[in-house]
Formats: structure tokens, sequence, C-alpha cells
């Protein structure tokens, strides 16, 4: 069995002598691995554009295609897939847990409004612009006027969110 899966993954093959055979069994594989590290890591990983939610999809897409490429050993390269996937999840129960820590890792929101006053220091801070922010109101709120809000805030993960007046 175990000579089957070398034979058939190319588990020794370097990735020039990869055949194409082998890629598309390899992708298949790395696939299912990564529907099952997806189950691990999380609902939030893949649905949130947070920086640390970011940064986890760029690297666990990078690793595993070097998995698919043959780049590195298969071995090694799902381990350290796992290993990412799992420091995630310590993360994102170690910021459950410690608020401050979670202040740490993911930020906090910032105030870019009060009513119809705008806090130009915040929007400097996140480099957004007066009319982006006029914008976000309109797109999150559907609210042509900031009078018509109570407060708009920048989220730790990029996102504007908008409570309007009673």
């Amino acid at each position: 069995m175990k000579d089957f899966l070398v034979d058939l993954l190319g588990l020794a093959a370097k990735a020039d002598t990869i055949t194409t055979s082998q890629i598309c069994w390899r992708t298949l594989v790395v696939f299912i691995i990564a529907l099952v590290l997806l189950r691990v890591s999380g609902r939030r990983t893949f649905a949130s554009n947070s920086g640390q939610e970011t940064v986890v999809k760029f690297m666990l897409g990078a690793i595993l295609s070097r998995a698919i490429a043959g780049d590195s050993p298969f071995g090694v390269i799902i381990a350290a897939a796992v290993a990412l996937v799992l420091l995630h999840r310590l993360l994102a129960y170690a910021t459950y847990f410690s608020p401050a820590f979670g202040r740490l890792v993911k930020g906090e929101s910032s105030v870019l409004a009060e009513g119809a006053t705008v806090n130009h220091h915040e929007l400097r801070r996140a480099s957004f612009s007066e009319e982006a922010l006029h914008a976000a109101v309109r797109g999150a709120a559907n609210l042509g006027d900031l009078a018509q809000t109570e407060t708009v805030r920048l989220e730790h993960d990029g996102t504007v969110s908008v409570v309007k007046k009673a």
C-alpha cells in the first residue's frame, strides 16, 4: 500500500521529475486536506477579512501549492499546513479568553464620526478620506447624511459599521 501511494502521488519525485498524473492526484489529496483544515480552523477564517485571517489564507494557499507542485516533501508541507491552522486556532482561543491579547492581535475599532461630527484624527490614522466615510455610510446604512447617524465605526476587520439615530 505504501509503495502504491508513493508511486501514485510521486512522494519520492522532485518538482522536475513529477508527472502530470501525480500532480493531479496530489491536487485531489490536497483539496481534501484543505477541506479538513478549513473545518478545523473554524468558520470565520475564510469568512472574515481581518488581518489575521488574511495572513492565514495567503500562507495556507502558498504552503499547499508547494505540496501540489512537488517543490518540497509532501509530508513536510502537509505538517506545516496543519501547524499553521492549529496556531491560528490557538490564537483564536487565546483572543477569546484574553480580551487584552485580542486587542493586541486584532486591533480595536475606531470612531470615525459621532452624528454629524467627523473625527478627522481617526480618519487620518486609518488613511480614510471623508469621501470614503460618506460612501461607507451610504453603503452600510443606506443613509445620505451623517446627521442621521449616532456613531460610525471602522471595525478591527476593516468594515464600517453604522448605528442609526433612534
